[in-house]
C-alpha cells in the first residue's frame, strides 16, 4: 500500500480516537497504533504529512526591509507556523509560510492584509512629514513602522506554539529545503526626537486585532479585525 495512503488512514483513525464514544475512540487509537507498527511509521512521519505551505509577495522589495521581516515573524509566532524568505535567481523574493494544517494559509493571508495596512500607514505618515531630506523621511518612516509592530506584538503574546508542530516543521523544512540561512536587516535606531513618531506608529496600529479561530471549521474565516 502507498505510504501516503497509509498515513491518510492513520489520520482518519486518530481523528476517530477523539470521539466522545470511549469504545470507538479506543478501537480507533489501537488501529492507528497497529498501522504505525506494521508499516514502521512514526509520529513524526504522521505530523510531517500535515505540513502545508503558502506564500505572500514581498511588496516589490528586492531586499525586504526590517519591518516587513519582523511582521512575518510576528505572524508566524501567532499562527504556529514558520516564515522564510524565498528567492530564485534575480526574481523578487516571496515570504513563504510553512505550518500544520491550515496555519500556513492563515499566516500568509494575515501577513498580506497586515503588510498592506502597515505599508499604507507608513506611506501616509511619510507623505505628511513635509521633510525634503529623503534619508530622514525614510528613517522616520521606519521608526514609525517599528512602533506599529511593537503595538501589534502585544496582540500575539497570548499565542503559544505547539512543540510538536515545531518539530514537524523542522523535519519538513530540512527534508525539502535543507539548511536555511537567517535573513537579517538592521532596524532603524530611534532618536530622542522621535517620541512623536513612535506615538503615531503605535496609535496607527490600535485598530488592528488578531484572533485565533476556535475550530477548523472556522479556519477560512477572517482572522484579522479592523475596528471602525
Amino acid at each position: 500500500m502507498d505510504k501516503l495512503k497509509i498515513i491518510d488512514k492513520i489520520h482518519k483513525c486518530l481523528r476517530l480516537s477523539e470521539s466522545g464514544n470511549p469504545n470507538e475512540a479506543a478501537a480507533a487509537l489501537r488501529q492507528a497504533q497497529a498501522l504505525m507498527r506494521k508499516y514502521e511509521i512514526n509520529e513524526e512521519d504522521v505530523r510531517t504529512s500535515e505540513i502545508q505551505e503558502a506564500s505572500a509577495h514581498s511588496g516589490g522589495y528586492f531586499n525586504p526591509p526590517y519591518w516587513a521581516v519582523a511582521l512575518s515573524e510576528l505572524i508566524a509566532q501567532a499562527f504556529e507556523c514558520r516564515a522564510y524568505i524565498s528567492r530564485k535567481d534575480d526574481e523578487r523574493p516571496v515570504f513563504r509560510f510553512i505550518g500544520v494544517d491550515c496555519s500556513a494559509i492563515v499566516g500568509a493571508y494575515s501577513f498580506t492584509v497586515l503588510y498592506r495596512q502597515l505599508r499604507r500607514s507608513r506611506r501616509r505618515y511619510m507623505d505628511e512629514l513635509g521633510i525634503d531630506d529623503n534619508c530622514e523621511r525614510l528613517r522616520q518612516g521606519n521608526v514609525f513602522a517599528q512602533a506599529w509592530l511593537f503595538r501589534i506584538a502585544k496582540t500575539v503574546a497570548e499565542f503559544i506554539a505547539n512543540p510538536k508542530n515545531e518539530q514537524a516543521i523542522d523535519a519538513y523544512v530540512k527534508a525539502n529545503y535543507g539548511e536555511t540561512m537567517d535573513f537579517e536587516r538592521d532596524p532603524a535606531d530611534p532618536e530622542s526626537k522621535d517620541y512623536d513618531v513612535i506615538l503615531c506608529g503605535m496609535r496607527a496600529a490600535n485598530t488592528v486585532q488578531l484572533r485565533r479561530s476556535v475550530s477548523r471549521a472556522e479556519s477560512n474565516k477572517s482572522i484579522i479585525e479592523e475596528c471602525a
